[in-house]
């Protein structure tokens, strides 16, 4: 029965996570302030979304629990990062924000005490390094959010960099579950590397041109 129920399951994550993954190339590729980037981001939302909330029956069913933990940090990442758009529109936080950036400290703890001696046992250092940068990534972004929450450092400017680096770091996310789920396209511990590597370096680039008043595509 549990099976059944798994196979259309894994069938609709991986059709959202592919969604996701075009979405956050065609909002890349397009104007940022166009409909274009807009509507291919509000896919990429629920898509991402979507692709969290039907990993936990799978990664249950499967024993992989570091990929539930991986799950978990990119829903963060995708629900603060449209968020901090309409806080930028002038909402404020509520309950539910307050919640999800408390579970993203407690997920950001257990990929510290669960993923990092799993990773190192299977991938050595290399493989270590993704459960603790993910860990402490999640630990920080939720620091940043609670500032945010008690008006600390609360303005337009700081919460477009938000939005940026909060979907940037999703879509790391999406291309490390694509990378790491399908093996044959990169190697090992590189795949959960090199989206990192490659995905933070165009969040800093963005991020700059809007610390330095720079127009952004």
């Amino acid at each position: 029965m549990l099976d059944l129920l798994y196979r259309p399951l894994l069938f609709l994550h991986i059709l959202a996570g592919t969604l996701a993954l075009v979405c956050s190339l065609v909002a890349f590729a397009s104007s940022k302030w166009s409909k274009l980037h807009r509507i291919a981001g509000i896919i990429f939302f629920w898509s991402m979304l979507f692709t969290a909330v039907s990993s936990v029956p799978p990664a249950i069913y499967s024993g992989k629990w570091v990929l539930l933990l991986v799950a978990v940090f990119s829903f963060h990442l995708t629900y603060s990062g449209r968020r901090y758009i309409q806080f930028r529109q002038g909402k404020t936080a509520n309950f539910i924000d307050y919640t999800i950036s408390g579970l993203a400290v407690v997920f950001g703890l257990l990929l510290w005490g669960y993923g990092i001696p799993i990773f190192y046992n299977s991938m050595g250092i290399m493989g270590a390094s993704a459960p603790f940068t993910f860990g402490f990534l999640s630990i920080v972004m939720a620091k940043e959010d609670f500032q945010w929450y008690r008006g600390k450092n609360a303005n337009p400017k700081l919460g477009l960099r938000r939005h940026i680096s909060r979907m940037g770091g999703a879509t790391i996310a999406a291309f490390t579950a694509f990378f790491v789920n399908v093996n044959f396209v990169v190697p090992g511990g590189l795949a959960w590397i090199l989206p990192t590597v490659v995905g933070s370096f165009l969040i800093a680039y963005y991020t700059r041109k809007l610390r330095l008043n720079r127009p952004i595509r």
